[in-house]
């Protein structure tokens, strides 16, 4: 499970939406939400040892222009954390709301293709379009909408250079995991959960690490686009196989 949270976390191919499908195929009785958001540690790992020096960055200048960004980003998503803790947890294990979503994922992916020009780096990146960004890693939350496929998708429709699209998504993706984690950390630190949990999340940052090297690779050739059959297909597949008599 952790290997497979950390390939499909940095793919455009929604990492939330794999696990449960992957946890009702294979008849999982664990926790939902606690494995999931300590395998999101795992790759919350890798996202720090890709971009350590853009992280550095903005720590040495927390209100400078990629700060404020960050902090605009981040306030949609903390709103739809909170409102999915209240009531919407049950999501978390439901297999034919995951496959959906990646239905809707794989249009927003294929949507890219057509996307304008891509001219705004930071300096050009206003706090509206920080809020839009931040409002797709918000409904991110949900399985089956990719965290990276949104905001980068988003980033690039609203015109953000492609390399500058893929850096803002990874760097809000730090305050919304480590929020995450926040809210789990006391079922997380249960003892009957600290072994199983350390091994997902190890596993899922070695795999995160190396996923994450090749998608900014595919960001940067203007590709995106090429993930959303797959989407497509694990999401209609999976409906097909649950419905069927």
């Amino acid at each position: 499970m952790g290997l497979l949270q950390g390939v499909t976390e940095f793919l455009p191919v929604s990492s939330s939406g794999h696990l449960v499908i992957a946890q009702e195929l294979l008849n999982w009785r664990g926790p939902h939400l606690e494995f999931d958001v300590a395998v999101h540690g795992g790759t919350l790992m890798a996202v720090v040892l890709v971009f350590w020096r853009q992280i550095e960055e903005v720590l040495g200048d927390p209100l400078g222009r990629k700060g404020r960004l960050i902090l605009w980003g981040t306030l949609p998503t903390g709103l739809f954390g909170l409102l999915i803790k209240g009531w919407g947890e049950g999501l978390f294990s439901s297999g034919p709301f995951a496959a959906a979503m990646l239905l809707v994922t794989g249009g927003l992916l294929w949507g890219t293709k057509a996307r304008g020009a891509d001219l705004r780096g930071p300096g050009g990146t206003d706090y509206k379009r920080a809020l839009l960004i931040g409002l797709a890693q918000g409904v991110a939350v949900l399985p089956g909408v990719s965290r990276s496929g949104a905001t980068i998708s988003v980033a690039l429709l609203l015109g953000l250079r492609r390399d500058w699209a893929g850096e803002f998504s990874f760097l809000l993706a730090v305050p919304a995991l480590l929020g995450a984690m926040a809210l789990e950390a006391r079922e997380m630190l249960q003892p009957s959960l600290q072994w199983p949990l350390m091994v997902g999340a190890l596993s899922a940052a070695v795999s995160g690490f190396l996923a994450l090297k090749v998608l900014l690779r595919v960001i940067k050739a203007g590709r995106l686009y090429l993930f959303a059959p797959y989407c497509w297909a694990v999401g209609a597949g999976y409906l097909v196989f649950h419905f069927a008599p």
